[in-house]
């Protein structure tokens, strides 16, 4: 089985990240579901390291993405990076 790693991705997802925070702002993280090792690391550390109360991780495909949308945010960050 073929499993698809990125550094890039986990940057990507933590540098609005690392600002919201710095911002005083509680965020919600919905990693790219298309490199699914790199979500599964960010879904596993974060919750150990940052404040759960403040910041939250849920992992799931377009579905997942489109009922978040759905929902009233003040802001939201989107970075539309695809698999090369």
């Amino acid at each position: 089985m073929f499993v698809y790693f990125c550094i890039e991705y986990i940057g990507l997802s933590l540098e609005p990240l690392i600002g919201a925070i710095a911002a005083g702002n509680v965020a919600l993280l919905k990693p790219l579901d298309q490199a699914p090792a790199s979500s599964s690391v960010l879904a596993k550390i974060i919750p150990n390291y940052l404040d759960n109360k403040a910041i939250k991780v849920i992992e799931g495909d377009y579905t997942v993405g489109d009922k978040l949308l759905q929902q009233k945010w003040d802001k939201i960050f989107f970075t539309d990076r695809l698999l090369d």
